[in-house]
C-alpha cells in the first residue's frame, strides 16, 4: 500500500478570520505499518484460498502460490495461474471455438461450452474432485472472502495500527 500521497499533509485553517496558520503532518512513519499490513493481507488471502482450490497434483496451486508470493505486498493476489486458471476459477469447461474440443489449437482462445455453436460432448460445469481438498469449489477467492473477511480486516487493522486492538 503506497503512502506517497500521504507523507505530508498541509492544512490551512481560518478561525473567525483572526487566526491563520499552517500545520504539517508527517505520516511517513506509518509506511512500514501499511506495507506490513498489505503484505499480511495478501498472504492471508492466498492461505485462505488454497484449501478451496481444486487439487489433483498440486502443481496448479503451487504455481498460483509462487506467482502470488512474487508480488506479495503489492495489493494483488494471483487467484488462478495460467493457463488453467481462467476456466478452473469459474468452474466452467472451455473448448476450442471451432472444434468444440477441450484441447485447443495453438494461439486459440477457448470459449465456454455454452458459447460453442457446434456439438460437443463437454459439460458446461466442472466437477471438482474432493479427495485432496473436500471444500474445492469455483470462485474460491469469493468463498474465502466470505469465510475470512472479518479476520482479514481485524488483522490488517492490528498491523496497520488502526482500531482498538485491531477491532
Amino acid at each position: 500500500m503506497s503512502t506517497e500521497n500521504f507523507r505530508s499533509l498541509k492544512y490551512k485553517f481560518n478561525y473567525d478570520q483572526t487566526i491563520e496558520g499552517e500545520m504539517s503532518i508527517d505520516l511517513g512513519r506509518f509506511e512500514g505499518q501499511f506495507s506490513g499490513a498489505q503484505f499480511l493481507l495478501d498472504s492471508m488471502v492466498m492461505t485462505d484460498m488454497s484449501p478451496l482450490m481444486p487439487k489433483q497434483t498440486g502443481e496448479f496451486i503451487n504455481v498460483t502460490k509462487a506467482m502470488s508470493a512474487a508480488i506479495a505486498g503489492s495489493g494483488t493476489v494471483v487467484a488462478a495461474a495460467p493457463p488453467f486458471g481462467r476456466f478452473l476459477y469459474h468452474g466452467k469447461t472451455m473448448v476450442d471455438p471451432d472444434t468444440g474440443s477441450t484441447w485447443a489449437r495453438k494461439d486459440v482462445k477457448k470459449v465456454l461450452v455454452s458459447q460453442y455453436a457446434g456439438k460437443t460432448t463437454a459439460k458446461e460445469n466442472l466437477d471438482f474432485s474432493k479427495g485432496a481438498h473436500p471444500d474445492a469449489q469455483a470462485e474460491w477467492f469469493e468463498a474465502a472472502k466470505k469465510q475470512h473477511k472479518d479476520d482479514w480486516v481485524r488483522m490488517v487493522k492490528k498491523v496497520a495500527g488502526g482500531g482498538t486492538n485491531g477491532r
